[in-house]
């Protein structure tokens, strides 16, 4: 077996793999982003069999972004040959630290944890993947939970003064007016323009909303999808001035009522940092009924 840096050209004419849809995105977004493939072959008798690739992320500090090995060819330690020739790349090139994260409770991504542990990655953070169904019984769950308790928080904030538009329908003045207030009176470390600029996590208008107090910012949600199919949901934040006031509740309401009544998306996904405290209270209290899973992120540096 030898291992080699691929361009995009060699990966797109050698690397006959069985990449799922996620994966191939992930390897395109690295390129496009200035980043580098490792391709793994298997030295045959007459030619040599691609059998593994990994794409790093070089900008803003390198990281390990996929990693792939075409399943009749598991289990005869290409993963790990890959993840030592990444380190060693880093190490090279002077490039600090190596972060990487894996997604447990499924056969590969507990398998690629333990890779990582031996090749002396440090886990740091953890994180929880929630994953909706949009259907049926997801919906007979909501409505349950809407009347038990939603509606009533609702028509009060709604009785106080708050509304909820969607980015879509906002405005320019509004639109304007919610991002130059982001800056001081929402939380620094989430910013919407991550994803309102983004041509790859492309920002769904019609399904992000905005809960106002008149015509001021109180909360909003932003979601993206990469596949016009599927959703995931990207920030949720509230004003410092109006946490505890449960206008959280109105940009969340919205976007599943939206969800339902569009039937555009039937899936949608969220990352949910288990530090996360108030968050994690909210999704317990607010969706995790919908949930048709729940996995465990690891996140590792070296």
């Amino acid at each position: 077996m030898h291992i080699k840096e691929l361009s995009l050209v060699e990966y797109l004419s050698e690397m006959s793999l069985t990449l799922p849809p996620l994966g191939s995105f992930l390897v395109h977004s690295t390129v496009r982003k200035g980043g580098l493939l490792l391709g793994a072959y298997l030295d045959g008798e007459a030619s040599q069999q691609p059998a593994g690739l990994l794409a790093l992320k070089l900008a803003k500090g390198a990281s390990l972004e996929y990693v792939f090995v075409e399943e009749r060819f598991r289990g005869q330690g290409i993963g790990s040959a890959l993840l030592k020739a990444a380190v060693s790349l880093v190490r090279q090139r002077n490039l600090g630290r190596l972060k990487a994260r894996a997604v447990l409770q499924n056969p590969w991504g507990d398998v690629y944890a333990h890779i990582l542990e031996k090749t002396g990655f440090q886990a740091y953070d953890t994180a929880s993947i929630f994953r909706f169904a949009m259907d049926t019984a997801a919906q007979k769950r909501w409505e349950a939970f809407m009347q038990q308790r939603g509606s009533r928080i609702s028509q009060a904030l709604r009785r106080r003064g708050f509304r909820t538009v969607s980015f879509a329908e906002a405005g320019e003045d509004v639109l304007q007016g919610f991002l130059k207030d982001t800056k001081g009176r929402f939380p620094a470390h989430l910013d919407p323009l991550t994803f309102l600029n983004n041509h790859e996590h492309k920002c769904v208008h019609d399904h992000s909303f905005l809960a106002l107090k008149g015509d001021e910012p109180a909360a909003y949600s932003i979601v993206t999808t990469v596949d016009g199919k599927t959703l995931t949901f990207q920030q949720l934040s509230a004003a410092f001035k109006y946490q505890g006031s449960g206008a959280f509740l109105l940009p969340v309401a919205a976007l599943v009522d939206k969800l339902f009544s569009a039937g555009q998306f039937k899936q949608m996904s969220a990352m949910i940092y288990d530090s996360n405290e108030q968050m994690n209270r909210l999704v317990e209290a607010l969706v995790k009924p919908l949930a048709t899973s729940v996995k465990k992120q690891v996140f590792y540096t070296l």
